[in-house]
């Protein structure tokens, strides 16, 4: 190469490199003059759940948990031990006393079972309406019961798996005080009390021994034929919701799902979890949510909400929120709204932005 041809190489990038440094100078000035915000993450909805609650209701327990290893990791509650009246909600217990038995081979997902007037029900649920002598499958009783919480389904399947049994499931799935919910209240029992009895009645029953209590209901209630058109007669406001219910924590439930949704895992079983899935409770993002589950519990002055949800990177995570109020009936799609970016931050993957714990290595 020539010495002119070098000399204008060696000129050129002596060019460049000035230019570089002075690219470099104006970035530095320009950053120092406008410095960059951060990404702000995702703002807590913690705070802003735990007044709506408060403001909700007198009487209100809260849990949101991660099941790891069979076992409910708190991500944030409040009273999350305390019990209150759960509603419908307790249909889940029967769930997992059904899913015990099918376990064990004394009773079958396909086995069909005969609907009768002595066990029908009120709304919810369309088999309140169905003809005597109609029969209907075991799956499809367990299905009717979670995804539109029919109390004929739940009546006919409390009948066919025996009361004791499941009063005893909420000890097995892991109930402080099973006591509490004994004798077990068939939805139409309850119904047909607080329709037709009087309030020295109720107070009578409530202070009555288990066996006076069970006496009374095969004396006085079961007799008792609902009709599921004709209204709900004296019930018209919250009525012995501390004493003729049933009764859980949200610590208690949380302990129930993760005991049901690890079941169906087993063998035989996997209709346990398209079960508790079917109905989504309104969680509607399916790309967020793969798999949501929902069930409540209402009655005047009764609100529970408990959520089972998968995520797109495969965790699971469990909602459940209670709302007791004693002169007031509650409006549970306004209770249920104050949800959504609970679920919206609990599923966000990204580590900076999502509500959820780090995964735990193991």
């Amino acid at each position: 190469m020539s010495s002119c041809r070098c000399a204008m190489v060696r000129k050129a990038r002596r060019s460049a490199l000035r230019l570089g440094g002075l690219a470099l100078l104006l970035v530095s000035v320009f950053a120092l003059a406008c410095p960059v915000v951060p990404v702000a993450a995702a703002p807590s909805p913690w705070a802003q759940l735990d007044r709506f609650q408060t403001n909700a209701a007198p009487r209100t327990n809260l849990l949101v948990a991660e099941f790891t290893g069979g076992r409910c990791q708190s991500i944030h509650e409040r009273n999350a031990d305390q019990r209150l009246a759960i509603a419908s909600t307790f249909k889940l217990y029967v769930l997992g006393e059904l899913g015990r038995q099918i376990q064990a081979g004394s009773v079958g997902w396909a086995d069909r079972i005969e609907l009768s007037d002595t066990l029908r029900s009120m709304p919810s649920g369309d088999l309140a309406f169905a003809a005597p002598g109609t029969r209907v499958s075991v799956r499809e009783l367990a299905e009717a019961m979670i995804w539109q919480s029919d109390n004929t389904a739940t009546d006919h399947l409390i009948d066919l798996l025996g009361r004791e049994n499941v009063e005893r499931a909420f000890g097995a799935f892991g109930h402080g005080d099973p006591a509490l919910n004994t004798p077990l209240l068939l939805t139409r029992e309850l119904f047909a009390i607080k329709m037709l009895q009087s309030t020295d009645w109720m107070t009578a029953y409530t202070r009555a021994d288990d066996a006076e209590q069970l006496r009374l209901l095969r004396t006085t209630i079961d007799p008792v034929r609902l009709d599921p058109a004709g209204g709900w007669r004296n019930w018209n406001g919250p009525t012995a919701i501390d004493s003729i219910e049933w009764f859980a924590s949200a610590s208690e439930l949380c302990r129930l799902t993760s005991g049901l949704w690890s079941m169906g895992a087993q063998p035989g079983l996997a209709p346990l979890r398209e079960i508790m899935t079917g109905n989504r409770g309104r969680v509607m993002d399916e790309a967020m949510w793969p798999r949501a589950g929902y069930k409540g519990g209402y009655e005047a002055g009764v609100v529970n909400l408990t959520f089972v949800l998968e995520r797109t990177d495969g965790r699971i995570f469990f909602v459940s929120a209670g709302y007791n109020h004693f002169d007031r009936i509650l409006d549970a799609a306004t209770l249920r709204s104050g949800f959504d970016p609970v679920f919206e931050c609990l599923g966000t993957t990204s580590a900076s932005r999502t509500c959820a714990p780090p995964q735990r290595a193991g």
